[in-house]
């Protein structure tokens, strides 16, 4: 176990593509332990790969970590950088007797025995070292491998606690015996199940999107998706209640890590996205829209917005799917209606001319509408329904939708009698 204080915990992503949710969990463990005990989270790009990694992909984790509000305590760092002392690691292994050449390569010498560590989510593990080959630190080119630089960075971090994936646990054993080697503090180890896609293999893009930015675009807001994956394998209590990461911080404890994987559920994720999206004040939901909304949100599209996603909200999944919901607010009638909408405004015509009087003297708040229709309804001795599907297929261009006055209301009087005197 380590001897350092303050706790310090890091992710490490490999930029040779987008970020996978599962690096986005692993990330917010990380952070959420580091919080927890006000230690420090820090983000390293591990470049090594220097064929896949690529600048786009380093900016793409940068701006995924940006969107999740998992920005590192310190600057960003890159393993490339730190070559020389992987490479100065490695001679001081072989000058030791640690290591030894082969070829042009510089292999590491496991020694006999076995290695046994308590895994903070797994348990106890114990590995023999029979189970193990010597493997190599320096390849022929002299550049470091995965091994030696990961460990050789982790101990110039100070890093305190490595929580990764599960599917690192086979190379522990090999870092545990090259912290020792090289006389570094051990950290200690969690290990957390991977990510299943709903056939149980790991998740991958054959099971959807599979990328943070991927949920992005698709419409989904950052603490709902957040929220979904502390669900996956953590999250006590109710899980349809928000929670910050803050609050989340405070609870956080690796012993209450499920040791099994996980298995990803698209449309659980949805109803999370929903419970998000009703909890968001309007002004930022509008913020939010800006990238799937039909059309500029001007002044006045702004202003129905502010009322009118109060009674849209509640519906919708996601964000793009909130956009087309309430895309009548910046709609100009008249409209082009479908067969539904346009047999229900026939039949309703004489009941439309005389509503357009009615309102017309009406004050225009929730109560003075609701009185209205109901008056209105009540004179005309008909049934709601026969006023509603036409008169919302003559404000919004669709018989579906929600309440009239709640779109009367966000349209405000002077449009809903001007998009009724077109239809009446």
């Amino acid at each position: 176990m380590t001897t350092h204080t303050q706790v310090r915990t890091r992710i490490a992503p490999s930029p040779t593509g987008k970020m996978h949710i599962g690096t986005a969990r692993t990330a917010l463990f990380n952070y959420l332990f580091a919080r927890h005990h006000n230690g420090v989270f820090l983000v390293r790009i591990e470049d090594t790969d220097k064929e896949r990694s690529t600048a786009e992909n380093t900016d793409f984790i940068k701006d995924a970590f940006n969107w999740l509000s998992l920005e590192p305590d310190e600057d960003y760092t890159q393993q490339s950088h730190n070559q020389e002392a992987h490479i100065a690691a490695a001679h001081k292994l072989l000058n030791e007797g640690k290591a030894y050449k082969d070829g042009d390569a510089i292999r590491f010498t496991i020694p006999a025995g076995s290695t046994t560590w308590t895994d903070l989510i797994q348990g106890e593990i114990t590995v023999q070292h029979t189970q193990l080959e010597d493997f190599v630190l320096l390849r022929s080119d002299g550049t470091p491998t995965y091994h030696l630089g990961v460990v050789a960075d982790d101990a110039a971090q100070q890093i305190t606690h490595v929580i990764r994936g599960d599917d690192h646990i086979n190379n522990t054993p090999k870092q545990i015996l090259l912290y020792q080697a090289l006389g570094y503090t051990v950290p200690a180890f969690a290990h957390v199940p991977l990510i299943h896609g709903p056939d149980g293999a790991k998740l991958s893009k054959r099971h959807g999107a599979a990328s943070v930015q991927e949920y992005r675009d698709a419409g989904y807001l950052a603490d709902a998706l957040s929220h979904y994956l502390m669900m996956l394998s953590w999250l006590p209590g109710d899980h349809n209640t928000p929670i910050t990461l803050d609050v989340a911080a405070q609870q956080f404890n690796l012993k209450d890590v499920k040791k099994g994987p996980a298995s990803f559920d698209a449309a659980k994720l949805e109803s999370i996205n929903n419970l998000y999206l009703r909890e968001l004040d309007n002004a930022a939901l509008i913020t939010a829209l800006v990238p799937f909304y039909p059309t500029t949100i001007t002044g006045t599209i702004h202003q129905r917005l502010s009322t009118g996603l109060s009674d849209l909200k509640s519906r919708a999944k996601t964000l793009p799917e909130l956009a087309t919901a309430a895309a009548f607010y910046a709609d100009e009638a008249p409209f082009t209606f479908d067969e539904k909408s346009q047999a229900a405004i026939e039949q309703g015509q004489p009941i439309l001319r005389a509503l357009t009087s009615a309102l017309a003297t009406s004050e225009w708040t929730r109560d003075a509408l609701d009185n209205c229709l109901a008056t209105f309804v009540e004179s005309q001795e008909i049934k709601f329904k026969h006023l509603g599907m036409p008169l919302r297929a003559a404000l919004t261009g669709h018989a579906g939708g929600p309440s009239v006055v709640g779109i009367m209301l966000a349209l405000g009087k002077q449009e809903t009698l001007s998009r009724l005197e077109l239809v009446k």
